[in-house]
């Protein structure tokens, strides 16, 4: 089975180092699914509309990724009240 490589960016790293140690694996967990498959149909993964990213839904958490050629980038990690703010922000 293929892996695609992901890579965080220093601001989605920064986002993970704060948040709550559970919340954290969950979104490693996640990650590694993500590394080993395409990307989660909905409900867990969704194009957002009118751009090139991806939102992955994990519990009251959203990562904001872009897919580059063969990999998967995190640009944010943010809880799900943030969103819309911070996607007009990217």
């Amino acid at each position: 089975m293929a892996t695609r490589p992901i890579d965080l960016s220093p601001r989605a790293l920064r986002d993970l180092q704060k948040l709550p140690t559970e919340a954290a694996q969950k979104i490693f967990s996640d990650m590694e699914d993500l590394r080993r498959a395409s990307l989660p149909g909905p409900p867990k993964a969704r194009e957002l509309r009118g751009r090139d990213l991806y939102r992955l839904r994990t519990g009251d958490y959203r990562s904001i990724l872009e897919v580059r050629q063969e990999k998967v980038v995190i640009l944010r990690i943010v809880g799900r009240k943030d969103l819309e703010r911070i996607l007009r922000s990217l």
